[in-house]
This record gives C-alpha cells, structure tokens and sequence, in this order.
C-alpha cells in the first residue's frame, strides 16, 4: 500500500490502552498497510497523509479490537436450548448430540453467524478452545478470511485411545500437528492453531501423562498455544481431588499443563494455592462472568486472581450458554458480579475490565506486542464506537460510558489489520442477512435433534 493509500481517521476521542493509558481528544489515525502509522493530536498528521483516504470520527471514540478469550464459535445454532442447565446435562443433553450428529457445514454455518456477531459488536480476534477435529478447516478458514476476523482455533487434541506410553502420545500428537500446520498463519496471519487439549473431568475420564507431556514439548518446538478449560465446575475440581488427591492446578502442574503460552477457561473453583501456581508459572485466565452466572457454575475471585499477578482476560463463552458474544456485556458483568459479591463499589473498576477486553487479551495469546492498544507500529485493529447515541450521552468519563453504557449495537466501523471489516455497523465481507436466513431455516431441525437425544 502506498501513501497516497493509507487512511486517516480524524477528529476522535481515542482510548489508547497503551502502558500510561492515554485518552487523546482531537486525535486520528493514521493507518498504513496493516499497521497504525501514526497516532496523535498534533495537525501536522494531516500534512503527512495528505493523499490519505480520510473519515471523519466526529462523535466517535477509538478503541483497541475487543478480544474474546473463550468463545464457542460452533455453539451459535443452539441459542435458547440451554437455558436453565448446569453442567452435566448441558453437557451431555446438548453438546454430545450436537457434535455427534450435525453436518459439518452446520458447523460452518455457526461459526459464521458467530463471527458475524463477535466482528460486529467490536470483537477483532476470538479463541475457540474446542474446534471439532471433525469440522471442515478449509471452509472454516475461508470464511474467516472472508469476514476478516482474527481466530484462535483450539483443535480439540485427543490421546489415542490404548495404553499412555509415550510412542502413542508421539503418534497422536503427530498426526494432530500434521494438520494445524496446514492452517496455522493461514488466511494472511488472521487463523492460529492452537492445541484444544482434553484433560479428565469427571468419572470415566481417563488420563495420558505421557500424551500431556507430548503435547508440551510440541506446543513449544512449533511455537503453538495451550487452552483448556480448568477448575470451572464444583463437580470436575471435587472430581480431581477426590480421583488424584491433589487440586486442579497441582495436576496440570505435574502433567506439563502450565505455562506462558497456556489459557486456562474460568478457574471458578480457584484456591488461594491454586491462584499462586498460575502465577508463578505465568499461565492466564480467560474469565466468562456471563456464563458463570447463567449456569450457577460459581464466581472466580477475580481481584484476588489479579493482585497476585495472573493475567486475566475475557471470555464470552458462547451463544449456547450465554445467549449472545457481547464482550461489552462481558466487561460490566465482571464489573458488577465483583462488587456485589464483595459490597464494595470499586472492587472492580472499568478501567480494569476494558484492560482485560483488551491488552490482557492480547497478552493471553502471546500477541500483546502487536495487538491489544492503539500505538504506533501496532496492527490497525480498531473499533470505533458511536458516542452520539442516546445511550452514551453526556460524556463524563468515556471509560466509564464504554464499560456501563456501551452495548454491542454502538459500534459503528471495525477495522482489522487495517481492512474496513464494519462499516456503519454491516459487515463488508459476507452478506448477514443470508447468514441469519439459512441460521433460522435450520432451527427447527436442530431443535429436534436435541429434543429428540434428550427423550
């Protein structure tokens, strides 16, 4: 891209998130290639880019792109069909039939209408701890391309069902290598792969040390990425326990399942012992408060989580259990659950919480050097909020209105790696209404698939 091809975005109110958490009134952007150019007040941008494309940001303020820690992209279809389940029958009454008997490109289709609603509520980069090894990755991954939304895919990896030894851990992980690697970095850098790892968590589970070991010293040879979900339920941590004699975290510590480039999901069930082993070993924590509450799963000690160090990010879960991926929802509830809980108004604050949406997110999946805050050099994923609804007037503190007020529908553009991915709050890149079309024509089919697994 040239120059005279670059953009620049003027006269906005920018939440940089950058290390001294700047707020600039009157700023633009400048955007390059897939990066920020410039970010500043100063006039002389608009003498640098003169030949720029320009947009006018009256009224708008510029965010980092929202990250998503854990999202169940696939699970979008089901909306409705698990409303008042806790875990085992949610699981097995709603997500064994569906993995079991839908079309892979259902699946496809649910990752779309997902992505279609993370990217236009201001989400620019999801992870999706348990991708189907069954799910169609080419079609998946085109249509990633095409929405132009960033994706973490957490290919749910198996040990292979025999005797643990550590040639059958070496063939599984193997044959699970062979294909990421296929679509690792692929639709320009927008897909990484991740490992989706199975760990036990309740009676029947089995355990594979030698294959969690495997998979540790493949994740840091290839340069991948661990998630999993960890200690979310009151069943799978009194499960541990009583089966293995120890908590949760001590397990994944004696399995080679902790560490910097792990992402554990919710840690509800989270003790003082276990927050210090997350710590020491620089593991993160996707927090999903909506969820947690909808499913009476139990409440992270979030403040606690976050004073000993760990670095904590957000999570909507999914549309199956927590009815929409709405990562302003997301960063109130966490806001409002902690205070209740606490009977302190500012056990957590909106500062904190949009740090989690952002700069803690993009330090989860290794990335916080290129994304996560608005800085120069950074790639340009930016979301621009419309300040001018009624929702979000006056304007005292812009976090404030962005944490409390804000709501998915007040995004108006989406920019990711400099590509106009929303515009005027309408995708560019795939048409939603026949994505939402073919989403209601397969409802009734869906609804009884799962009627029909539960009689």
């Amino acid at each position: 891209m040239t120059e005279a091809s670059a953009t620049l975005i003027e006269n906005l109110i920018v939440v940089t998130m950058d290390d001294d958490r700047r707020i600039l009134d009157g700023a633009s952007i400048a955007i390059r290639d897939d990066k920020i150019a410039a970010i500043n007040v100063d006039e002389s941008i608009a003498d640098s880019f003169s030949d720029a494309n320009k947009i006018d940001g009256s009224g708008m303020v510029a965010i980092p792109g929202l990250i998503d820690t854990h999202s169940h992209a696939d699970q979008s279809l089901l909306r409705g069909l698990g409303d008042c389940m806790h875990w085992i029958p949610f699981l097995d009454d709603v997500i064994d039939p569906w993995l079991a008997k839908r079309d892979p490109q259902d699946g496809v289709l649910a990752n779309t209408l997902s992505m279609i609603e993370m990217v236009r509520g201001g989400t620019t980069c999801f992870v999706s701890p348990n991708v189907d090894p069954r799910d169609n990755y080419e079609a998946l991954t085109d249509v990633i391309g095409q929405i132009g939304i960033r994706a973490v895919l957490g290919r749910f990896t198996m040990a292979n069902r025999e005797p643990d030894s550590a040639e059958s851990a070496q063939r599984a992980v193997s044959e699970a290598i062979a294909i990421m690697r296929d679509w690792h970095g692929s639709q320009s850098g927008l897909v990484q792969m991740w490992f989706g790892l199975d760990v036990p968590r309740r009676p029947g589970d089995d355990d594979y040390p030698e294959f969690y070991k495997a998979i540790a010293q493949a994740s840091q040879a290839e340069g991948l990425g661990i998630v999993y979900h960890f200690c979310s339920e009151i069943e799978d941590a009194e499960y541990i326990e009583a089966h293995y004699g120890m908590r949760p975290a001590e397990w994944s510590r004696d399995n080679y399942a902790l560490g910097e480039n792990v992402l554990l999901i919710n840690g509800c069930q989270m003790s003082p012992l276990e927050i210090e082993l997350l710590a020491e070993s620089g593991t993160h924590l996707a927090h999903s408060p909506v969820a947690n509450m909808k499913m009476a799963t139990g409440i992270l000690p979030l403040p606690d989580v976050l004073h000993a160090g760990v670095n904590v990010s957000l999570g909507t879960d999914g549309a199956l259990n927590n009815n929409s991926y709405d990562m302003f929802a997301e960063m109130k509830t966490a806001c409002l659950l902690q205070n209740s809980v606490r009977r302190n108004a500012s056990a957590m604050t909106a500062d904190k919480v949009l740090e989690m949406a952002t700069i803690n997110g993009a330090r989860a999946i290794g990335r916080d050097s290129e994304l996560g805050s608005l800085e120069e050099g950074k790639l340009a994923d930016i979301v621009l909020v419309d300040l001018r609804r009624p929702n979000m007037q006056p304007v005292h503190d812009v976090v404030s209105n962005l944490v409390f007020s804000a709501n998915a529908s007040n995004v108006h553009s989406v920019f990711v790696a400099g590509r106009k991915v929303v515009e005027e709050g309408r995708t560019t890149g795939v048409n939603a209404d026949e994505v939402v079309n073919a989403a209601r024509d397969k409802a009734d089919a869906l609804r009884t698939l799962i009627n029909d697994a539960d009689s």
